[in-house]
């Protein structure tokens, strides 16, 4: 029997069964609300061996750096992306130098974009393949593996960033009381994942890229997750929606397309199409709403340790 890891209630409605989309590894993956508080979670919730197979190689956060990037447009967007998470995130701290601790940072690209900004970098990733990337390529310090108790002294890092990882962690309040104690008084917390009640994820139901069974564990909506923040001594002060919502909407799209439409080349013509630069500007006007109305497909809040 399944538990709320936020409530404690065995008391669950299945919104849909799920599988792997985005790679297609076998297995069914049961996409559950609590009755009782309303959190949605993935069950059955894999262990860390078993959940290693769903992140090969070529999972699409293992980039390798911008520099390397051949296309032009590609290397023009990501360093704008980059640009725009190494501001939000010195913006919004009280310290424009200090120590910042990135988790899940993968291949290092946005801890890159802090280094060069003379901040002392540190990040945590479960994949050996990134995480020796990213130490190898920038020179990063860089833990193989997940966070856990006694690998940072208290009251240490200045910021710590979650770029799309959140969502990826089984205990999350756990994880939150751990950042606590190595976060500074009045430091940093910047979170960045999927909205359950972006327009996105309404609009495409079941193929929306935010779920990602069984990878995502938990989904979250915004009072949701400033409710898990403030039960772990953390002080929600802003929430946004400036990252990844037309890279979400192209893979939902994707994902639908994978089943209604059979043949492979037709579908990849319409895939190519809608990721188009002409197509980017046709949505612009959505995606920009989505944004200010906070309901892009991803969501970002910044909180301070109290």
């Amino acid at each position: 029997m399944y538990e709320c890891f936020n409530c404690g209630s065995r008391k669950f409605k299945t919104l849909f069964l799920g599988k792997d989309r985005m790679f297609g590894f076998a297995g069914e993956f049961m996409v559950d609300r609590c009755e009782n508080c309303g959190q949605i979670s993935t069950h059955p919730e894999l262990s860390d061996e078993e959940i290693e197979k769903f992140y090969p190689t070529e999972y699409l956060l293992f980039t390798k750096a911008i520099e390397d990037e051949k296309n032009w447009f590609k290397r023009f967007d990501r360093t704008h992306g980059v640009n725009l998470r190494c501001q939000a995130v010195i913006s919004n701290s009280e310290v424009k130098q200090g120590r910042i601790l990135d988790i899940g940072c993968a291949t290092g690209i946005f801890l890159h974009g802090m280094q060069l900004r003379n901040w002392d970098c540190f990040g945590i990733e479960p994949s050996v393949h990134a995480a020796s990337y990213a130490r190898t390529r920038f020179d990063l310090q860089v833990n193989t593996g997940y966070l856990g108790n006694g690998q940072f002294p208290d009251n240490f890092f200045d910021i710590i960033t979650l770029w799309d990882v959140f969502e990826h962690l089984p205990s999350p309040i756990e994880t939150l009381n751990i950042m606590n104690q190595i976060l500074k008084p009045g430091g940093l917390l910047m979170i960045s994942t999927p909205n359950i009640e972006s327009w996105t994820s309404q609009v495409f139901g079941k193929y929306w890229a935010g779920w990602e069974t069984p990878r995502h564990y938990h989904v979250y909506s915004p009072q949701l997750l400033s409710s898990l923040l403030k039960k772990t001594g953390f002080n929600p002060s802003k929430l946004s929606s400036f990252t990844g919502n037309f890279g979400s909407s192209l893979l939902s799209f994707q994902f639908l397309l994978n089943e209604k439409i059979k043949n492979p080349h037709s579908r990849q013509r319409v895939i190519m199409l809608f990721g188009l630069v002409p197509s980017r500007l046709l949505t612009y006007p959505y995606f920009k709403l989505a944004q200010f109305f906070k309901k892009g497909s991803s969501m970002t809040v910044f909180a301070y340790k109290d």
